[in-house]
């Protein structure tokens, strides 16, 4: 706010009056004193005129400084209520700023809050569907630990381990699966091997413990088989599959089995033996080099420490010269000749 303009209006007045009503007093008495100069009453007169004209003079100029002093002492004045008042809403609206930042910053913190929460909730769902079931119970433990979810972190709980269990019967399913097939082409020891490591995974489960015994059914059961092919191949005398079979149920027969199959065995490798044996003579005889060696070396390796075997080893050399100059004897097939 600034002073009015008539504010000090009367007191110049009256300052105004005293000036020129004491100029006009000094020019008076010093025009007295003038007059009666020489006298002691007109020095004096004249002095009093002069002090009084100086006075005048004095007050026409410092007064209005005073005044103009006071006026600005007071526009200062009002200049600085006026900036207390701004000062005062500007501090008002600093406080509601703070107010409303600090109300912000708990929004945010709340925001900040739900997305942390969102960001875990979408880490456990990834865990889960990748398969790292530790991670994802680590997480969930954090959830109910750091934002205090326990009923949702109960609830997450329990659906891990729904998937855990479920990828684990599937996996299992698919394990069975596979030994079973390990079962239908008798490799053994690839599904005990599978059947092991079922165990070591899942010691209590039912379906593996099956396993154990189911294998050694199915192996007793093949091994009966065997037996009974064995016995068929020998009633014939069908040599060759029972060399076959002989082979393969070796290695289901104890020492005491192995005994009692040794008689049947013997008679028929030699039944074997002489056949392989007559065939080789046979392909001798008749010059056909190549079936002669072949026969040969399916006799050394079938009965290396026969003496007929020996014997073929000694003429093994001759037997590969013969059946090569045969060869080259062959006519060899050509295509149309070129022109």
């Amino acid at each position: 706010m600034t002073a009015p303009t008539g504010r000090f209006s009367q007191l110049r007045w009256i300052q105004n009056v005293i000036t020129v009503s004491a100029i006009i007093g000094a020019v008076i008495l010093m025009g007295s004193g003038l007059i009666g100069y020489g006298s002691s009453t007109g020095v004096w007169m004249f002095v009093a005129g002069a002090v009084v004209l100086i006075a005048a003079i004095w007050l026409m100029t410092v007064t209005p400084l005073i005044l103009k002093m006071e006026s600005n002492l007071a526009r200062q004045l009002d200049e600085f209520r006026d900036l207390h008042e701004i000062f005062a809403k500007q501090l008002a609206m600093l406080e509601a700023i703070a107010e409303n930042t600090r109300l912000s910053d708990s929004a945010k913190s709340l925001a900040r809050r739900d997305q942390e929460l969102d960001a875990l909730r979408s880490a456990i769902r990834d865990d889960i569907r990748k398969e790292n079931w530790e991670a994802g119970l680590t997480l969930i433990d954090e959830m109910e630990r750091r934002f205090g979810y326990k009923e949702e972190a109960d609830r997450v709980r329990e659906e891990l381990d729904d998937a855990r269990n479920d990828r684990i019967q599937k996996k299992l399913s698919e394990a069975v699966e596979m030994i079973e097939s390990h079962f239908q082409s008798h490799e053994w020891d690839r599904a005990q091997g599978e059947i092991d490591r079922l165990a070591n995974a899942l010691p209590d489960d039912s379906r593996v413990l099956s396993l154990q015994d189911r294998i050694k059914a199915l192996k007793d059961q093949h091994k009966q088989e065997l037996k009974a092919a064995w016995d068929d191949a020998v009633r014939r005398n069908d040599t060759d599959h029972a060399i076959d079979v002989l082979k393969e149920l070796d290695v289901y027969l104890s020492p005491a089995e192995a005994q009692t199959l040794q008689t049947s065995a013997r008679n028929v490798f030699k039944e074997k033996l002489l056949q392989v044996g007559i065939q080789f003579r046979f392909a001798v005889t008749e010059r056909r080099w190549q079936d002669a060696l072949t026969t040969g070396l399916e006799l050394i390796r079938d009965f290396p420490n026969a003496r007929m075997a020996n014997e073929v080893r000694e003429a093994m050399d001759t037997l590969r010269e013969r059946a090569r100059q045969a060869a080259e004897a062959q006519p060899a097939v050509s295509g149309r000749p070129q022109q």
